[in-house]
C-alpha cells in the first residue's frame, strides 16, 4: 500500500495528554465532548467521580492549549477562565458571607428580602463566569486556524 492510499490514523493520545503542537476545530469539539460526556457519567459515580473529574482537567487544558497554539496564541491564555472562575468564586462566597453577617437579624426572621439580598449578587456573579467560560469556549471552539505554519507547528489542515 503506498503513502497516497494509506487512511492517516487520528492519535487520541496526543490530542487529550500532549500540551505541544496544533489541533484542529473538529478535532477540538471531539475531545471537548468525549471530557464532557466522561465529565458527566463521572458525576453519576460518587467518590470515583471525583478522581475522574480531577483527571479530566489535564485532558481539557491539553486541547485547549493545542487549539490556543492553532490559532496563533500561547497556551497559557487557558488560564484565563480558570482565573475568573477561581477569583469570581472566592468574590461570590465573600460576598455572601459578608452579605449574611451583616443581615444576620433579617436573616433570622426569614425575610425574603434578605434572603435575596444576600445571594442575588453572587448569582450574578456566578452567571459573569459561566459567560466568560463559554464565551472563551466559543472563541476558540470557532476561530479558525492560522494559515500555513506558525512557531508552534505546521497547520493541522494541511494549508
Amino acid at each position: 500500500m503506498d503513502s497516497s492510499t494509506q487512511v492517516q490514523s487520528f492519535d487520541w493520545k496526543h490530542l487529550f495528554f500532549s500540551f505541544e503542537g496544533r489541533t484542529r476545530r473538529s478535532h477540538f469539539w471531539i475531545g471537548w465532548l468525549v471530557c464532557l460526556g466522561a465529565g458527566v457519567v463521572a458525576g453519576w459515580l460518587p467518590l470515583i467521580g471525583a478522581v475522574i473529574s480531577i483527571a479530566l482537567i489535564w485532558p481539557n487544558l491539553a486541547i485547549t492549549v493545542k487549539r490556543l497554539h492553532d490559532m496563533g496564541h500561547t497556551g497559557w491564555l487557558a488560564a484565563i477562565p480558570w482565573v475568573v472562575g477561581i477569583v469570581g468564586s472566592i468574590v461570590a462566597i465573600s460576598m455572601m458571607g459578608f452579605s449574611a453577617v451583616m443581615n444576620a437579624s433579617a436573616l433570622e426572621n426569614e425575610d425574603p428580602a434578605a434572603i435575596m439580598a444576600l445571594i442575588g449578587p453572587a448569582f450574578g456573579l456566578f452567571a459573569l463566569m459561566f459567560l466568560v467560560g463559554l464565551g472563551f469556549l466559543l472563541w476558540i471552539g470557532l476561530t479558525d486556524s492560522q494559515p500555513g505554519d506558525n512557531r508552534f507547528g505546521p497547520n493541522p489542515k494541511g494549508l
